[in-house]
C-alpha cells in the first residue's frame, strides 16, 4: 500500500522468528491462574507485530519495561510485506507499504538504527508517467497541456483548497474546529463537486485522492481529508514517494524483531481480553499473559474478534464496529526488459481504467536500462473491492489485461512471474489502512487517541499523518511515550 500507502505466504523471520515461536508457558508473563505473577506491574503486552506495535515494543523496552508482543501471523510486518517470489534476478515487489516520504523522518531513523539503506526512487518519475484516457496514451505534461490552463490551476490547487476549507484546523484534535461537524458530513466527492473542475482536472483529482484515501471520494470525510492536507502541507511535490529501504521494506519489522528476539511470539492470535482492578490480562490459544497495560497495534477489523472483558465502553464499541479499512490489492508482473525506459516514461501511470494507478517496483533497486523490471498496479476503491472477490490468478489476468492496453508494446515482454494481494482478503488485517466515512471522524479521532482503562491503541489510524509507515512508527512512539516508565521496584 502506498499509504502504507500492498502470494503465497513466506516464513520471513527465519531461526529467531522460529524460536520466538517456541516459546513456552513459563516464560514470564505467561499466567494460568486467577491471581497475576508478580512482574505484571512492569510488563506491557502488544498485540500485533507490524511496525506500531514492534516500535511500540522497542521503545517500551528501553524505557525499562517487560514487554511481549502477540502476532497472530507467522510472520513479522503486518501490512508490510516484501515479495522476493516469484521473481527472478533478486528483485522484489512490495505487497504492501511501499514508499518514504522527505519527511518521513521516524521511519528513516528507525532504519539508521537498524542500519539499513534508503534506496531512492527517480526524481521525476511523476514528469514521465504515462497517462491512459478514452483510450489513448500520452503524458501527464501533454494532458496537462492540451487541456489548458484551468485544468493545470485546478488540479494543482485542489490540495490548497483542502487546506483553506480546514480554516485554521489543529491535526491533533480536528474534532475541536468550530465547523468540524459541518466539514465531517460532507464528502471528499461533495466538495470535489464545489469546486468546478474541468473533466480533466477532475479526472485526476479523483484518481489521485482515491489512490491516497484507498476509497471512492464519497466515502472519506472532508473533515479527514482537510486535517490530512494540513499535516502535508509543507511538502513538496518533489519529496513525495521518494525512497524504499533498500533490499526490500520488510527488512525493518524483521530487524526490530530479531532485536526484541523471544519477546515477540508469533501464531498467537488475541482472543480474549480481560481488564482487572491490578491491569489486563489476554488470552491467545490456551495461554493467558497478564501486564500493566496492553497496546492494540492492530487495525479495527481483528479487534472484532476478540472479546472483551467488561465490554467496551459505547464509543469505543462504535469504533472498532464501523471504521473500516479501505480496498487495496497490488498486482505485480516481471518483464524480461524494462521497455518504458527507452519510451521516455518512468513506469508511473494513471488510467481512467479500473485499476486506475501504477509504478514501477524496481525504480528504487539496482537496474539497466536494458534489463529485467517489474510494474505494480494499485488498485483501491470499488474496483479494488470486486477485485479482492476473484481468485489470484483471475485477478492477475483481469487487471493484466488492462495493463496491456496501456502498454501493448510490452505484451512481448511479459513473464508469468506474477503476483498479487488483496489486504481484504487477508484475515488478520481485513483491507488496505484506514478510511474515514463521512459522520466518523469527529466521533472516532479521540476515541483513538486516548487510553481506555489499561488499553491503548496504535497504528497508522491513530496518527494526525495516516495511511503510511510512517505513521505506524510515529504512533508506536507516541504510544510508548504516554506509557511512559514502568513502576519503580
Amino acid at each position: 500500500m502506498q499509504r502504507a500507502p500492498l502470494i503465497t505466504r513466506r516464513s520471513l523471520l527465519g531461526a529467531a522468528a522460529a524460536g520466538a515461536g517456541a516459546i513456552v508457558a513459563s516464560c514470564a508473563g505467561v499466567s494460568g491462574g486467577s491471581r497475576p505473577d508478580s512482574g505484571t506491574p512492569r510488563r506491557v503486552v502488544v498485540v500485533g507485530a507490524g511496525l506500531a506495535g514492534l516500535t511500540a515494543a522497542v521503545d517500551l523496552r528501553a524505557a525499562g519495561w517487560d514487554v511481549t508482543v502477540l502476532e497472530a501471523r507467522d510472520r513479522v510486518g503486518g501490512r508490510v510485506l516484501t515479495l522476493h517470489e516469484p521473481f527472478s534476478g533478486d528483485q522484489y515487489a512490495e505487497a504492501g507499504g511501499e514508499s518514504i516520504d522527505d519527511n518521513h523522518t521516524a521511519i528513516q531513523a528507525l532504519a539508521r538504527h537498524y542500519r539499513l539503506a534508503l534506496a531512492h526512487r527517480p526524481a521525476d518519475k511523476l514528469a514521465r508517467a504515462a497517462v491512459f484516457a478514452k483510450g489513448e496514451r500520452s503524458s501527464l505534461g501533454a494532458l496537462l497541456e492540451q487541456n489548458g490552463s484551468a485544468t493545470t490551476i485546478g488540479y494543482l490547487g485542489f490540495d490548497q483548497a483542502l487546506i483553506d476549507v480546514a480554516g485554521g484546523l489543529d491535526p491533533e484534535h480536528p474534532e475541536r474546529a468550530a465547523h468540524a461537524a459541518e466539514l465531517d458530513s460532507r464528502s471528499l466527492e461533495d466538495f470535489l463537486g464545489d469546486q468546478h473542475l474541468t473533466d480533466a482536472a477532475a479526472f485526476l483529482v479523483r484518481t489521485d485522492y482515491r489512490g491516497n484515501f484507498n476509497a471512492e471520494l464519497s466515502g472519506v470525510s472532508l473533515l479527514f481529508a482537510a486535517q490530512q492536507a494540513v499535516v502535508d502541507e509543507n511538502l513538496s511535490e518533489a519529496g513525495v514517494e521518494t525512497m524504499r529501504i533498500a533490499g526490500g521494506n520488510q527488512r525493518l519489522p524483521e530487524a526490530m524483531a530479531k532485536a526484541l528476539g523471544q519477546r515477540v511470539v508469533l501464531g498467537a492470535p488475541v482472543t480474549r481480553i480481560s481488564q482487572q482492578s491490578w491491569g489486563v490480562r489476554l488470552t491467545a490459544g490456551s495461554r493467558s499473559y497478564d501486564a500493566a497495560h496492553v497496546v492494540l497495534a492492530v487495525p479495527p477489523p481483528p479487534l472484532r474478534r476478540i472479546t472483551f472483558d467488561p465490554a467496551l465502553p459505547a464509543a469505543v464499541a462504535d469504533m472498532v464496529d464501523h471504521l473500516r479499512l479501505g480496498s487495496a490489492l497490488k498486482v505485480s508482473r516481471q518483464y524480461t526488459r524494462r521497455f518504458w525506459i527507452p519510451e521516455g516514461l518512468s513506469g508511473f501511470t494513471v488510467t481512467d481504467l479500473p485499476f486506475a494507478v501504477g509504478w514501477e517496483a524496481t525504480d528504487s533497486q539496482p537496474v539497466t536500462a536494458s534489463g529485467p523490471g517489474i510494474l505494480t498496479q494499485f488498485v483501491t476503491g470499488d474496483a479494488a473491492a470486486v477485485g479482492a472477490k476473484l481468485a489470484d490468478r483471475k485477478r492477475i489476468t483481469s487487471f493484466g489485461a488492462q495493463l496491456d492496453r496501456v502498454y501493448p508494446e510490452g505484451v512481448a515482454s511479459a513473464t508469468s512471474r506474477r503476483s498479487t494481494m488483496a489486504w481484504a482478503d487477508e484475515p488478520f488485517t481485513g483491507g488496505g489502512y484506514a478510511v474515514f466515512a463521512p459522520g466518523q471522524f469527529a466521533p472516532f479521532w479521540p476515541v483513538l487517541r486516548a487510553p481506555h482503562g489499561r488499553m491503548w491503541f496504535a497504528g497508522e489510524h491513530t496518527e494526525t499523518l495516516a495511511g503510511y509507515m510512517e505513521s505506524a512508527v510515529r504512533s508506536g512512539q507516541r504510544v510508548a511515550g504516554s506509557i511512559g516508565r514502568p513502576p519503580p521496584t
